[in-house]
C-alpha cells in the first residue's frame, strides 16, 4: 500500500468530524441545550409560559437543587484531601516509588494546576451534560515575559547575560549618581583634613610628609574613572515543561459515533479557540495567513445558551471579531486523534492531526488520547450516558406547571373576574380595586364575582408534595440528604437512617462511576510525567522537602491505582479510625498489631481531621532510631544479686557508723567527767590551802614562819598544776590516739564502699 497523502488525511478528518457525535446540532446538544436552560431556571423551551397577560412565569429550580445538593458531598470525596487517588506498587520494590508518585501527581494537580476547580467543573459537568471532559496534556509551550531592571553594576550585568532564558532588547548605560556624591563627600573631607594638616605643618615640619599623602589620595580620586550603571529592558523565554489539566466544554468535544470509550474510540476530536499568539508559543509556524477552522463554532446552540444567561450578547464572543493586535487573533483549530493507515504499512495508527480551516498544522504518531470522560449514569454500550439533568427534567417540567397553576390561582383569588351589566353598574367604581370601596349599581345583582378559574389551592400543594417525592424517587436524592426538611425532627431517628442511608447509597454509586474516571486521570497524568519530565524537583511533601525524579519511574514500575471513597461523612470516618485505634491497641498485646499498623491508622486520623501532614503529631517507626536488644534474664539476675550485696553492705556500713557514733559520744562524756573532777579536786585544795593561809597569817607569830608556809603553799600548788596539766596530756594524748583510730577505720569503711562488687 502506498503512502497517504496530506489531502487523503484531510478528507479523513473532514469526513470523521462530520460524522461525529456532537457536531453543531442534533439531539445530542438539544438535550445539553435543554439541561442548561432547566438548570439556569428559564422560561423558554417547553417552559415557555402561555403569552396572556398576568399569568406566572416561574419555573421551579429541581435541576438545579439537586445538582448542587449532590456536588459538596461529592467534591468531599474527590477533593477532600491532597491524596484522593493513591498508587499501590505491584512489584516488590516499587513501594518507595509508589509513595513518591503518589505525592508528585497529587502536587501537580493541585498546585501545579488549578486542581479543585478542575475536578469541581468536570463533576459539575458532568451531573448536568451526561458527560464531564477533561483534557490532560504534556504542555512545552514557551512564555516570553518582559523584564526591566534599572542599576545593574557590571558584575551583575554580567549575571545577567550568561541567564540562557534570557535575551537583552534594550540598554543603556549612565554615571552612577551615588558614586558621583560618595567622591564628592569623599574631596570634601580629604580637603578639610588636608587644611587642618597644612596648619599642623607650619608648627611641626615632620606633618608635611601627611599633606603629600593626602594630595595623593585627592589626585587618585579626581582621575578615577566614573563608576557606570547599566538600565537594561530584557525579554525571558521560559519553556513551561509540565503537565496540563483543563476542563473541556462539551460542545467542544467530538467523538465517533460507533465509540464506547474514548481508548477504542476511532476518532477524538477538540474544537478550541487559540490566540495567534498561543499558536505560535506552542511552536507552530506559518501561522500569521492561517483562517480558523470551523468559525461557526463560537455561534453553537450549547455555548450561547450557557453564556446568554447574564450576557445578551453571548453570540458576539471576542473570537468573532476582528482586532486590530494580530497576536490575539482567535483561530479556532480542531485537534483531531484519528486512527489511521498513514504510512501504508496495513496497520492503522494512532495520529495527531491538529487542523486549522483547509490547513494541516500538525500531523504525528501518538500513543494515547488526551481526554478522560465521567458520568454518573452510564448507560450500557455506549459513550454517553444519563445525567443527573435527565433525571430531574420531567419532574421539573411538572412542577413548574403545578407552581403555575396554584400560583395563578391564588392571584385569580386576590384579583378575580368580574361581570357588570352594561348600563347598570358605574364602570369606575368597579375598576378601582381599593378595600372598603363603593360600587355604585341601579339595581341588585348588575355586578358580581365570575366562579371560573378558582381551583383548589389544596389539591394543588397536594399535587405539589406529590411531585417532590416522585423526583426524590427519580433522582434518588431526598429532602433528607439535602438537609432541607424541616419535619426530619417528628421522625424517627432510625426511618430518616434509613431513608438517608438509600439515597447515600445511589450518591456512592455515582461516585463510583466517576472513580474510574479519576483512575484513567493519574494513570495519564503519572504516563506523561514519567515520558516527558526530564529534571528532578525539589518539593515540599508531608511536611518535609522531598528530591522526585520522575526518570526512576519510567522501566519497571507497574502499579495500581485507588481512589478514596467512603469519605464523605467526616465525623464517620473519625469515629471508625478511632474505634479501630482501639482495637489496634489490644492487638498489639496480642500480636495481631505492629507499630506500622498503629501508625497508618493514626496518619488516615489526621487526615480525617482536617491535617495535611501526620509528622507535626506522630513519629514513624521505621525512622525512629532502633532500640537495644532485651536484657539477657541470667545477666539480669545477676545485677540483681550484686545490688542486693551492694545495699547488705551499706547496711552494714551503716551500722559500723552507728557504732562508731556512740563510742564518740561515750568518750567524749567520759573525757568531760574526769576533767570536772579535776577541777573540782583543784578547787578544793586551792581553798584548803587558802584557809591554812589566812590561819598562818592570823597566828602570824614569826616572819620566818609566815616566809615558810607561803614557800611552801607555792610549792603545792605548783605541784598541783603540774599534776593537773600531767593529767590533762594523758587525756589528750589519749584522745588523739583514739581520733587517729577512728579515722583510720572510716577510710577503710569507706573505701570497701566505693571498690566495685
Amino acid at each position: 500500500m502506498s503512502r497517504m497523502t496530506e489531502d487523503q488525511l484531510k478528507a479523513i478528518t473532514d469526513q470523521e468530524m462530520r460524522q461525529a457525535v456532537g457536531w453543531y446540532s442534533g439531539k445530542l446538544a438539544a438535550q445539553r441545550q435543554k439541561a442548561m436552560a432547566y438548570y439556569l431556571g428559564k422560561a423558554t423551551l417547553d417552559l415557555t409560559p402561555p403569552e396572556i397577560e398576568g399569568r406566572s412565569s416561574v419555573v421551579s429550580p429541581d435541576v438545579r437543587n439537586t445538582i448542587e445538593s449532590m456536588l459538596p458531598q461529592l467534591m468531599v470525596k474527590f477533593a477532600g484531601s491532597d491524596r484522593v487517588v493513591e498508587f499501590e506498587a505491584k512489584k516488590p520494590g516499587d513501594e518507595q516509588k509508589a509513595e513518591q508518585a503518589t505525592d508528585y501527581i497529587n502536587h501537580i494537580l493541585h498546585v501545579k494546576n488549578p486542581g479543585e476547580r478542575v475536578i469541581y467543573n468536570w463533576l459539575k459537568d458532568a451531573l448536568l451534560s451526561k458527560n464531564g471532559i477533561v483534557k490532560v496534556w504534556w504542555d512545552n509551550r514557551s512564555e516570553e515575559k518582559r523584564e526591566d531592571y534599572k542599576g545593574l553594576s557590571d558584575v551583575e550585568l554580567a549575571q545577567l547575560l550568561d541567564d540562557d532564558e534570557i535575551e537583552v532588547t534594550e540598554q543603556q548605560a549612565r554615571v552612577d549618581e551615588e558614586d558621583i556624591e560618595k567622591r564628592e563627600e569623599a574631596v570634601q573631607q580629604l580637603t578639610a583634613q588636608m587644611q587642618q594638616a597644612m596648619q599642623a605643618a607650619q608648627q611641626n615640619p615632620q606633618a608635611a610628609q601627611a599633606v603629600q599623602q593626602m594630595q595623593a589620595q585627592l589626585a587618585q580620586i579626581q582621575a578615577a574613572p566614573p563608576v557606570m550603571v547599566y538600565d537594561v529592558t530584557c525579554k525571558r523565554t521560559k519553556a513551561c515543561g509540565q503537565v496540563r489539566v483543563d476542563n473541556v466544554p462539551p460542545e467542544e468535544f467530538l467523538i465517533s459515533r460507533k465509540a464506547k470509550t474514548i481508548e477504542d474510540a476511532s476518532f477524538v476530536a477538540h474544537r478550541v479557540a487559540r490566540t495567534q499568539s498561543e499558536l505560535l508559543s506552542m511552536g507552530y509556524k506559518n501561522v500569521e495567513q492561517i483562517s480558523g477552522d470551523d468559525q461557526a463554532t463560537a455561534l453553537n446552540f450549547e455555548r450561547i445558551e450557557r453564556l446568554g444567561y447574564d450576557d445578551e450578547l453571548a453570540y458576539l464572543q471576542a473570537d468573532t471579531l476582528s482586532t486590530p493586535d494580530d497576536s490575539q487573533r482567535v483561530i479556532w483549530i480542531t485537534e483531531c486523534y484519528v486512527r489511521c493507515d498513514f504510512d501504508g504499512d496495513g496497520i492503522s495508527e494512532l495520529r495527531k492531526v491538529v487542523r486549522a480551516g483547509n490547513q494541516i498544522l500538525e500531523n504525528e504518531v501518538c500513543d494515547v488520547i488526551p481526554f478522560v470522560s465521567i458520568t454518573p449514569v452510564p448507560m450500557p454500550h455506549k459513550f454517553f450516558g444519563l445525567s443527573v439533568a435527565d433525571l430531574a427534567l420531567e419532574g421539573q417540567k411538572i412542577n413548574t406547571a403545578l407552581l403555575r397553576g396554584v400560583l395563578d390561582n391564588t392571584y385569580l383569588q386576590i384579583n378575580g373576574r368580574y361581570f357588570a351589566v352594561d348600563g347598570q353598574v358605574n364602570l369606575d367604581d368597579l375598576l378601582a380595586s381599593r378595600p372598603g370601596g363603593v360600587v355604585r349599581v341601579k339595581q341588585p345583582g348588575a355586578a358580581g364575582r365570575l366562579d371560573q378559574g378558582a381551583g383548589d389551592s389544596q389539591l394543588g400543594m397536594s399535587m405539589l408534595e406529590y411531585m417532590k417525592g416522585y423526583q426524590e424517587d427519580s433522582t434518588g436524592w431526598s429532602r433528607y440528604n439535602q438537609g432541607a426538611d424541616g419535619d426530619s425532627l417528628n421522625s424517627t431517628a432510625t426511618g430518616v437512617t434509613i431513608v438517608t442511608n438509600r439515597a447515600d447509597m445511589r450518591l456512592d454509586l455515582i461516585a463510583r462511576n466517576f472513580a474510574q474516571g479519576f483512575r484513567d486521570l493519574f494513570r495519564l497524568m503519572l504516563k506523561l510525567v514519567s515520558q516527558y519530565d526530564q529534571r528532578e524537583s525539589v518539593i515540599r511533601l508531608r511536611g518535609s522537602w522531598v528530591n522526585v525524579d520522575p526518570r526512576e519511574w519510567r522501566n519497571g514500575f507497574d502499579c495500581d491505582i485507588h481512589v478514596g471513597l467512603g469519605t464523605g461523612d467526616r465525623n464517620q470516618q473519625i469515629q471508625h479510625l478511632m474505634t479501630l485505634l482501639q482495637q489496634q491497641q489490644m492487638g498489639l498485646q496480642f500480636g495481631t498489631a505492629t507499630p506500622e499498623n498503629v501508625y497508618q491508622a493514626q496518619q488516615e486520623l489526621t487526615k480525617a481531621l482536617g491535617y495535611k501532614s501526620a509528622d507535626k503529631f506522630f513519629t514513624d517507626p521505621a525512622k525512629a532510631p532502633p532500640k537495644p536488644p532485651p536484657p539477657n534474664p541470667e545477666e539480669i539476675k545477676a545485677q540483681a544479686a550484686m545490688q542486693l550485696e551492694k545495699v547488705r553492705q551499706q547496711g552494714a556500713m551503716q551500722v559500723k557508723q552507728a557504732e562508731l557514733q556512740a563510742d564518740i559520744q561515750r568518750f567524749q562524756a567520759r573525757a568531760q567527767t574526769e576533767m570536772q573532777r579535776i577541777q573540782m579536786e583543784a578547787q578544793a585544795q586551792q581553798a584548803s590551802a587558802q584557809s591554812a593561809l589566812q590561819v598562818q597569817a592570823a597566828n602570824d607569830e614569826r616572819d620566818s614562819v609566815r616566809e615558810q608556809a607561803r614557800v611552801q603553799l607555792d610549792a603545792e600548788l605548783k605541784r598541783m598544776e603540774a599534776e593537773h596539766k600531767a593529767a590533762m596530756d594523758r587525756e589528750r594524748l589519749e584522745f588523739e590516739r583514739w581520733k587517729a583510730e577512728l579515722e583510720s577505720q572510716t577510710q577503710i569503711y569507706i573505701a570497701q564502699l566505693r571498690t566495685p562488687a
